[in-house]
């Protein structure tokens, strides 16, 4: 076998791709903190100190300032939480990359949880003008990129405020965009925000026969936004697995905390989910409908008749929020405990370079 052969099959060659990655992550990570701390002129915290926490901890500005208050905890707390980069780490190292791309490409996904999707779609260069036309004056509809994250690129068609259909048809078809039938969350639920739909993330770890649910958020939209991504301003809220309520304030991305919804002033903490029984079932069914879904953070809606519908999937869930923001106590050893139990793996052998 050929040195260069070698090289790209050894350990040696996933160890160097790996020290790539984290001097880049530290660069970008120091570049947005560094302005952030010039442009905000922050009261708390230093750059001095977010560049050594970043060191040890791979956390981003947004987790040290906001998400986990790095600047006010000392190194044993600091410790006990586990970041996003630390987790991405642990997701490369033992997700598959099948599933992967099943959960990247929304079509894909569809098609392969079908079961689990009762709602029409179709991407719309399937569709022809008029049976796009039939299709958004039977359903108000969601149109969104193929493959895009964080509710970026999503809006809402309701037929009655279409003035161009022609340019909207245009548009949709150009960008390749995936349309899906609006789905009516159940009235307690829609309630929060009615102009989102508000949905329960539910996060699964998951071998061949074994799911275990290891945490789940309830999601709101907020401010009039179609998606409830926190990204887009929305609110979440930590459920209680075992009972389906939340027992705690709401918070956003910048850690506001919200025991009512900014907008409509409906009372967050006390709140049961409803059908929690059935979405816990359904989510772990989905875990196990396809080999080799490790990790997973379920997007889930339950309707009025207790359907509850499949909205999307994600490999790599965020541990900032919901698992660890509200309450700012850390899961790093839960996460250790889970993945040792479910998979037979310390996964905290792999969030340092250093032990790689």
């Amino acid at each position: 076998m050929k040195i260069k052969e070698i090289f790209f099959s050894s350990r040696l060659f996933e160890f160097s791709m790996e020290v790539i990655l984290w001097f880049r992550q530290r660069y970008e990570s120091l570049k947005e903190a560094k302005q952030h701390f010039k442009t905000d002129k922050p009261d708390v915290g230093s750059f001095a100190d977010f560049k050594s926490a970043n060191w040890k901890h791979r956390v981003t500005y947004s987790e040290y300032m906001y998400s986990y208050e790095y600047w006010k905890l000392n190194e044993e707390q600091r410790d006990e939480f586990v970041s996003s980069s630390e987790m991405r780490c642990i997701y490369r190292k033992l997700s598959d990359r099948n599933v992967r791309g099943l959960f990247f490409d929304k079509v894909r996904f569809l098609k392969e949880y079908h079961t689990f999707i009762h709602r029409q779609w179709s991407l719309a260069k399937d569709l022809s003008k008029e049976q796009f036309k039939l299709m958004i004056q039977q359903h108000d509809c969601i149109a969104k990129p193929v493959d895009g994250t964080q509710g970026k690129g999503v809006f809402k068609i309701c037929a009655d405020a279409v003035d161009d259909l022609d340019a909207l048809y245009s548009k949709c078809v150009k960008e390749d965009l995936l349309i899906e039938e609006c789905v009516q969350a159940c009235d307690e639920i829609a309630a929060f925000h009615p102009s989102s739909l508000n949905t329960i993330r539910v996060v699964t770890f998951s071998s061949q026969d074994k799911c275990v649910v290891f945490g789940a958020l309830f999601r709101m939209g907020a401010h009039g936004n179609v998606v409830d991504n926190t990204h887009a301003g929305g609110v979440y809220a930590p459920v209680n697995v075992e009972t389906g309520t939340i027992e705690i304030d709401a918070i956003d991305a910048e850690n506001h905390h919200y025991s009512n919804h900014p907008d409509t002033g409906k009372p967050i903490k006390g709140f049961t989910i409803p059908y929690w029984e059935q979405i816990l079932e359904t989510c772990k069914a989905a875990s196990l409908a396809v080999p080799n879904v490790r990790f997973a953070g379920w997007d889930i809606c339950v309707t009025n008749d207790g359907r509850v519908e499949l909205i999307e999937g994600n490999h790599a869930p965020d541990f900032d929020g919901g698992m660890q923001a509200p309450l700012k106590i850390g899961v790093k050893k839960k996460v250790q405990e889970t993945v040792l139990d479910v998979m037979g793996v310390d996964p905290l052998k792999y969030i340092s370079i250093w032990k790689y």
